[in-house]
């Protein structure tokens, strides 16, 4: 009776065992897979934060040449101007 019972207790241990390896192939399993998405998220978020750096970049670039062209714009009415005053002081 005893080795029966001895018996039935390996057997319940060897299960439990081979349930327990299982969960633990599941559980890497997952984690490796949480693992890769959260890398396949960064490298999403990672790109479009990049794609937005470059059109700031574009924008400030454009923002820069519309600010020279204007100061060139003034500078050449200013001219305009002072060659008119020197044009008007001679007569």
């Amino acid at each position: 009776f005893q080795q029966t019972q001895i018996e039935k207790h390996r057997a319940l241990a060897e299960e439990s065992n081979r349930k327990g390896d299982g969960l633990q192939q599941q559980v890497t399993a997952l984690q490796k897979r949480a693992q890769k998405q959260a890398a396949t998220n960064h490298s999403a978020i990672e790109v479009r934060l990049n794609r937005g750096l470059e059109e700031v970049e574009r924008s400030k670039t454009q923002l820069t040449k519309l600010k020279q062209m204007k100061a060139a714009k003034m500078l050449s009415f200013t001219e305009e101007g002072f060659m008119k005053a020197l044009d008007w002081g001679k007569s």
